[in-house]
């Protein structure tokens, strides 16, 4: 079923977060989903090394990406602010969960 509901970024995030969600209870000692109800959702992400933080707001295709290396508390912002389009929203995700896969995130 396709619909306005499916193409808003809380909506891409929550099933991105579901597809892959068997894949971080493997590597994460801590993941969570949060949807604050107001048209805004994040992701957090913790494993051995680092923090993953994903945020996404309905309201401007807005999508924020922070990442934080544990042992030396530095953060990087691969992204932060709004989206040309649906299709870049979706690309950032697929880098996020690449960078996981491949554990070549850099800070």
């Amino acid at each position: 079923m396709s619909g306005i509901n499916e193409m808003n970024p809380v909506a891409i995030l929550h099933r991105w977060f579901n597809e892959n969600n068997d894949y971080f209870i493997s590597i994460c000692s801590e993941l969570k989903f949060k949807d604050s109800g107001r048209e805004a959702a994040c992701v957090d992400l913790e494993t051995r090394t680092h923090i993953i933080s994903i945020c996404s707001w309905n309201r401007v295709l807005c999508l924020d990406i922070q990442i934080t290396e544990i042992e030396s508390e530095e953060s990087s912002f691969p992204h932060t602010g709004e989206c040309e389009s649906i299709e870049e929203f979706k690309g950032h995700l697929a880098r996020v969960l690449w960078w996981l896969k491949t554990e070549k995130i850099y800070v």
